[in-house]
């Protein structure tokens, strides 16, 4: 895979990346607003300019449209959040003068407190309260994600070299061609089933780098309803808020 960031004017910062995986040219446009246009690894840098500049105005218009929704975000409000796979997530005000996590190991919930005479409306206080979620997500996927993948990889005749854990805001799981596999923090929000799935993906990916037949029959295999859980997990997304 190589890389290359250009700003283009009217857009912004363009990441391009070509990967031996592309089968085509592809523009994504994260929720930040950020730009990546995918190319074929057989295509040069200058091809992906010119793709990007054909589809300019849809850019724009999308970038236009994911800043308008980024505003009408809900604000997190005191109260329970949501559940992952070990704890109940909880926002509540505290004897506190700053944001802080407490776990509640017997009731199997984390508290994330905040100073009771602080505005949830302030864009301060929802940065520091999402900041602290994203921690504790990250302890449990750190506990959980390394050691759920060896078991599967010895399970399933699989190796691979390292496992990260990462923050990503499109994807669930990546693997490199030197067989690191990337994991989502947010995956600690899926079912355990649906946890397994994306690994078990990612360590077919070790031997398959494309989504081929061969993959699909190989995850098939695993997974029978594996077309199924696609469009389950289409129900979820990585970026939480």
């Amino acid at each position: 895979m190589s890389e290359k960031v250009l700003f283009v004017a009217g857009i912004g910062e363009v990441q391009f990346v070509r990967k031996a995986r592309s089968k085509r040219l592809r523009i994504a446009v994260k929720p930040s607003g950020e730009v990546f246009v995918s190319i074929p690894w057989l295509f040069s840098f200058s091809r992906g300019e010119a793709f990007l500049e054909e589809k300019r105005d849809w850019v724009i218009r999308t970038q236009l449209k994911l800043e308008k929704l980024g505003h009408k975000k809900l604000l997190l409000q005191a109260g329970t959040l949501f559940s992952s796979r070990n704890y109940i997530y909880q926002l509540l005000p505290g004897k506190t003068d700053q944001v802080q996590v407490h776990f509640r190991h017997e009731e199997k919930s984390v508290a994330i407190v905040y100073p009771p005479m602080a505005s949830l409306q302030q864009p301060e206080i929802q940065a520091k309260i999402k900041l602290k979620i994203e921690g504790v997500l990250l302890y449990e996927a750190k506990r959980y994600l390394p050691v759920r993948t060896r078991e599967l990889a010895n399970q399933l005749g699989y190796t691979f070299k390292a496992v990260t854990i990462k923050n990503n805001k499109t994807n669930w799981g990546s693997c490199s061609s030197l067989k690191n596999i990337n994991l989502n923090l947010h995956l600690m929000r899926l079912p355990d089933r649906m946890i397994d799935y994306i690994i078990v993906h990612e360590l077919v990916h070790t031997k398959i780098p494309n989504h081929g037949p061969d993959f699909k029959e190989t995850l098939k295999r695993y997974f029978p309803d594996a077309a199924e859980l696609d469009k389950v997990l289409k129900k979820f997304r990585p970026e939480l808020f």
